[in-house]
């Protein structure tokens, strides 16, 4: 068993991330502590003979896990590494970390030979370092690196960024001992966050089958059904209607921003990346457009009630309901915003739900575009089709989905917090520890 205590002795340090260091450790620029620093490249994407049939690991920062690293996507031929001197194959042990784009500071060790694409460190062969060690000590300083990083769309670092780096070195026994303490500690609160993670995915699974019986089949178990003809909605009470989604529901796409309408403050603009998984606006990143083009962008403005949804990218279909809006904001073009076409024959409680549910959400799956990356418009919308109540029983549904889901999302976000919090202690041990605060001492 190990306990957490202060070191006896400390001696001051200049340098911007620690002011002290326990007695006997040193700082080492990465540069000197590493006898092997180096990159890859990418093969040219068409060239067969490069990619068919490889066998030759090409690591990519997709791969990276902050842990071992056992396996990667990507493979590449024998003549690929023939033919691009920057490719060089690194040994097991080696320390990867991601240098460009949304996984910059992203890391792992790897337990397989192989190389890289360019926007990998790799860095190996070092006499003063355990790499786990090292790579305990990027994760607790992953945000530090990033401020380091240049860029606009995304945050880039360079190998020189990372050269420059001081990492503290205790001796190598104490470094063991670190790693071993933070290995047991990582794999339990993983493990634990895993069990939470799958909690949340049953009670939400749990909870589209509520939403998608009500919204297809009412609320009333005894009610006739009939067969709607359609493979997404399925049965339907006799009483309700199938209808095209486009003949109800009207989609307002946003502003089409450019680069140069953005400034430095001004109107916050949101875009999909501000919708959040929790169903809230995540206002604290937006972009910002000039506060003389709110006339321009007027019938863009987001309001209370306001049915969000992101049209495009890897979380196309996900939405939300906009509450307690503070200030004005404006609709990124890839953000649509949907409205009833007609409030006599549809709510928008009821829209919201039926947009919640998979009855539209794997039409949405089915209907979207591959033109670079998914995306879905008003085309696609006048393909698909949903069950629609008189008027009365859609204000039933909605009152039975959200009393019915209510104690689904307190429990959600119980399990939402217990890993936000878990997420934070793990974090605080690992840095705690790699930068020399407390100590590991074994009982």
């Amino acid at each position: 068993m190990a306990a957490l205590q202060p070191y006896n002795n400390y001696v001051p340090v200049a340098y911007d991330y620690v002011s002290q260091l326990p007695q006997g450790w040193q700082l080492w620029k990465i540069a000197h502590a590493f006898n092997l620093i180096g990159s890859g490249t990418t093969p040219q994407s068409g060239n067969s003979k490069f990619y068919e049939n490889g066998t030759v690991n090409w690591i990519n920062t997709g791969d990276l896990n902050d842990g071992l690293l056992e396996n990667c996507k990507n493979k590449i031929t024998e003549e690929a590494l023939k033919k691009h001197s920057a490719l060089k194959v690194y040994p097991k042990g080696t320390l990867l970390v991601a240098m460009y784009g949304a996984t910059v500071g992203k890391t792992a060790i790897m337990d397989i030979e192989g190389c890289t694409n360019q926007a990998c460190c790799a860095l190996s062969k070092s006499k003063v370092l355990n790499n786990k060690f090292a790579m305990y000590w990027f994760i607790a300083n992953r945000k530090n690196i990033i401020n380091l990083s240049y860029g606009g769309g995304q945050p880039n670092i360079s190998q020189e960024v990372i050269k420059k780096l001081k990492i503290p070195v205790p001796p190598l026994e104490v470094q063991n001992q670190i790693v071993a303490y933070l290995d047991r500690k990582t794999a339990a609160i993983d493990k634990f966050i895993r069990n939470k993670e799958r909690l949340i995915e049953l009670l939400e699974e749990e909870k589209k089958s509520i939403v998608y019986r009500a919204i297809t089949k009412g609320i009333n178990a005894n009610v006739e059904l009939m067969d709607s003809t359609n493979e997404w909605v399925g049965e339907i009470p006799k009483h309700w209607e199938l209808v095209k989604f486009n003949h109800y529901v009207f989609l307002r796409h946003g502003h089409q921003f450019r680069d140069f309408d953005f400034k430095p403050s001004g109107i916050k603009v949101v875009k999909i990346t501000q919708l959040t998984y929790e169903g809230n606006l995540e206002l604290s990143d937006c972009s910002f457009v000039a506060e003389n083009r709110l006339k321009e962008f007027r019938r863009d403005v987001i309001n209370d009630g306001d049915i969000l949804m992101a049209l495009t990218g890897g979380t196309i279909g996900k939405i939300i309901r906009v509450k307690e809006v503070q200030e004005v904001l404006l609709q990124n073009y890839r953000v649509g915003n949907f409205f009833p076409a007609n409030k006599k024959k549809l709510t928008k409680e009821f829209l919201f739900w039926l947009l919640s549910s998979s009855v539209i959400f794997d039409q949405i799956l089915f209907a979207q575009r591959e033109t670079g990356q998914p995306n879905i418009g008003k085309g696609d919308l006048g393909k698909m089709y949903f069950a629609l109540p008189p008027i009365n029983e859609q204000v039933e549904v909605v009152k039975y989905i959200e009393e019915e889901t209510k104690h689904f999302d307190l429990a959600i976000a119980k399990a939402q917090v217990e890993i936000e919090k878990i997420k934070e202690y793990r974090d605080a041990l690992i840095t705690n520890t790699v930068t020399g605060k407390l100590k590991v001492s074994e009982l």
